[in-house]
């Protein structure tokens, strides 16, 4: 079984067990909540912080019971998302090619920021 049926079951045996979520606002708060507990530990020595992969699970977990929570299929979603991030990663490569860029490493965040939306514009444009 992937994971993402297991997690699917489990959500579904929460459910009728009768420990669900009253709507999806409560999960994203719970999402929220992981967000902050993740950035505090971002705060901490990487190299030796097991603890962050546990939060980052607990992340991802939150945000993929929102996805069984509304309906939607977390193998799917995540697929979508995909997609469209190559779709954008794809124009964000031939606007650097047109700027005669090999590849990003000098640019500043926030130039790699407006590229990135100068991408996602591009890209919405064609879909």
């Amino acid at each position: 079984m992937n994971l993402f049926n297991k997690l699917i079951d489990l959500e579904l045996d929460a459910m009728q067990f009768g420990f669900r979520w009253e709507n999806a606002r409560q999960i994203l708060a719970q999402v929220e909540s992981e967000c902050v507990e993740v950035n505090q530990l971002l705060d901490q020595d990487l190299a030796e912080n097991d603890l962050l992969q546990y939060e980052i699970g607990d992340l991802l977990h939150a945000v993929l019971s929102l996805c069984v929570y509304c309906g939607y299929d977390p193998e799917l979603t995540l697929e979508k998302s995909l997609n469209k991030f190559e779709q954008r990663f794809s124009v964000v490569k031939q606007l650097a090619k047109s700027q005669n860029l090999n590849n990003l490493d000098h640019l500043s965040f926030e130039q790699l920021m407006a590229l990135w939306k100068e991408a996602k514009t591009l890209a919405d444009k064609k879909s």
